[in-house]
């Protein structure tokens, strides 16, 4: 059922992140999810640890937060690729959404940084 919910979600957020140019060419896309109890990591704790993550990779990266709900935060590099990490609270659950898309066929700098902002999610969690 949370597929279902989050997939129209997901869809728009990437669709939005793509320059139209990138659209037409191959990409790779790297995904990360994870369920974490909110009293151990809540949504803006996920968001700003997305965003120090982004910095620390000399990304650009822009947050938008709807309280209690979703942090969003998406960025990148301008013809390497493109992120997106949702961050959404669910019930006592925070579920963190870790996306890298990379305009090329293989993985590469922001596939790569998809897995460190994940990671960086998971050590906030701690």
């Amino acid at each position: 059922m949370m597929r279902t919910t989050l997939a129209p979600c997901v869809i728009a957020l990437l669709g939005a992140a793509l320059p139209a140019q990138a659209q037409n060419a191959d990409f790779n896309l790297t995904y990360h999810v994870e369920r974490t109890p909110a009293a151990q990591l809540d949504i803006e704790a996920c968001g700003d640890a997305v965003v120090q993550a982004a910095r620390q990779a000399g990304l650009r990266a822009d947050a938008q937060s709807f309280p209690g709900q979703l942090v969003t935060v998406s960025g990148g590099r301008e013809n390497e690729g493109a992120f997106v990490a949702q961050c959404i609270a669910v019930g006592d659950t925070t579920v963190s959404v870790v996306q890298g898309i990379d305009y090329k066929q293989r993985k590469g700098a922001l596939g790569a940084f998809a897995d460190q902002a994940f990671e960086a999610v998971k050590a906030a969690a701690d």
